[in-house]
């Protein structure tokens, strides 16, 4: 049996957004990306909250989603994004980007919804160093 990633048109989703896995897409090219997700995005929310669950944490696919999440037209996906970063399977560089995407939707990083949620940039890691040159470098 086949799954979601696999067919139909949210299976050629994501066969076409991982074709830009480990790309340097220029800031056209990721707004190009963006917009080919917005233009479905009943299909492409999954696809994109994915992304910030993925152990590679690909730079690309990341500012893709990015981009995408900050263009979304109310309602915006508040709920889901809060759930993301309180996961342990969402990284540093990952909960970063939501916290900007929140913010993009009025959401203050201050506010008692996120409470709670650390983001430990220490563990992130840069060029294949860790600790304070990645913290300091994000």
């Amino acid at each position: 049996m086949r799954d979601d990633h696999e067919e139909g048109p949210t299976g050629e989703m994501w066969e076409w957004l991982a074709t830009l896995r480990g790309l340097d897409l220029t800031d056209a090219e990721v707004e190009a990306a963006a917009q080919r997700l917005l233009a479905d995005p009943a299909r492409a929310l999954p696809i994109l909250l994915a992304q910030f669950t993925d152990p590679t944490e690909d730079p690309a696919l990341l500012a893709v989603t990015t981009i995408a999440l900050k263009g979304w037209a109310a309602p915006y996906p508040v709920k889901p994004l809060e759930l993301l970063l309180r996961s342990k399977d969402v990284g540093a560089l990952g909960k970063a980007l939501i916290m900007t995407v929140l913010e993009r939707y009025g959401l203050a990083a201050d506010s008692p919804d996120l409470f709670g949620v650390g983001i430990n940039l220490e563990e992130y890691e840069i060029d294949g160093t860790l600790g304070e040159r990645g913290a300091s470098q994000n």
